[in-house]
């Protein structure tokens, strides 16, 4: 008997169909069921050890330069120049060869600050220069000498010589130099509390004519200028 040939194409096509369906159909049970995700979530948030987010604390420093010749406390925040003002010893303005003037301040943490440690970081001659009022000439020539330690009633001849240390400048130092960094210059201002201020540091300048100072200087006067800094943290 003759097997007929168009028999076995025929279920080969039945046998693909049913096998097409038959994934047609487990695909369609996949897409009628969908399962949605599970999500747990967990947030965090940045604080310190002591509590609350991280922040900042407090550095600031503040300035007494005497007001009046009573020497009333006058504290104030000069940040901008040309700031408070020194008031030299008698006779600052008829400075002869050879003599020395002296004036008196301090410098103290705000309530609230931290510890600063501060230096004399800039020395200049106030601007508009003036040939009279504000002579460059009297300013080249003039010397001084600053010391920390030296405190107001004792801001003269013989107080300021009797403090051996404490030099944030040298003597016989030209009116625009600043202090050395070091330890040695350096201003240490202790913190106070929240309410009481640290304990104030006083610094005492010490302002010279020196005794070669030539005739032509007679009748002028000059306007010296000093910044003290304190700086926390990376520039």
């Amino acid at each position: 008997m003759v097997e007929s040939t168009s028999a076995k194409p025929r279920s080969q096509k039945a046998n693909k169909v049913r096998a097409i369906l038959a994934g047609g159909l487990v695909l369609g049970i996949g897409a009628a069921f969908t399962l949605a995700a599970w999500t747990d979530n967990e947030w965090v948030f940045g604080q310190s050890e002591n509590g609350g987010g991280p922040g900042t604390k407090v550095y600031q420093m503040q300035q007494n330069t005497w007001s009046g010749t009573g020497g009333t406390e006058a504290w104030s925040d000069q940040e901008l120049r040309p700031g408070g003002a020194l008031t030299f010893s008698v006779n600052a303005d008829d400075l002869v060869p050879g003599s020395t003037v002296y004036a008196p301040m301090q410098l103290r943490a705000v309530a609230g600050s931290e510890a600063l440690v501060a230096s004399l970081t800039e020395a200049a001659q106030l601007l508009p220069i003036d040939s009279v009022t504000n002579s460059s000439q009297l300013y080249t020539a003039l010397r001084y000498e600053a010391k920390q330690g030296v405190p107001r009633s004792s801001c003269n001849a013989t107080g300021f010589s009797s403090v051996q240390n404490g030099n944030i400048v040298p003597a016989g130092s030209n009116l625009n130099t600043i202090s050395v960094p070091g330890a040695a210059t350096n201003i240490n201002l202790p913190k106070g509390d929240n309410v009481n201020s640290g304990t104030a540091v006083d610094v005492c300048f010490a302002l010279t004519l020196p005794t070669d100072a030539p005739a032509t200087l007679q009748g002028m006067k000059t306007v010296p200028l000093w910044k003290f800094s304190s700086t926390v943290g990376l520039p």
